[in-house]
């Protein structure tokens, strides 16, 4: 290993309520020869990990949001 990642964003939804995407930041984190980066141990329990980005990211909107949004504009 050696390389380790600043920060990064992990979109995830968690086992006991996947009607909406999570996001976490982490810091500092290893990164393996294969360029993925390493979890510490028992962070993906209870997650199903969409997606892992480089630095801080918000999510402004997730799948169904507009939709869910638009009909309460009304």
């Amino acid at each position: 290993m050696g390389n380790n990642v600043d920060k990064i964003t992990v979109l995830y939804y968690d086992h006991n309520d996947m009607t909406s995407i999570c996001s976490d930041v982490l810091t500092d984190l290893d990164v393996g020869e294969d360029e993925r980066v390493v979890f510490p141990s028992s962070y993906r329990d209870n997650k199903i990990i969409v997606a892992v980005l480089d630095g801080i990211c918000n999510v402004r909107n997730a799948l169904g949001d507009r939709s869910i949004f638009a009909k309460t504009a009304r």
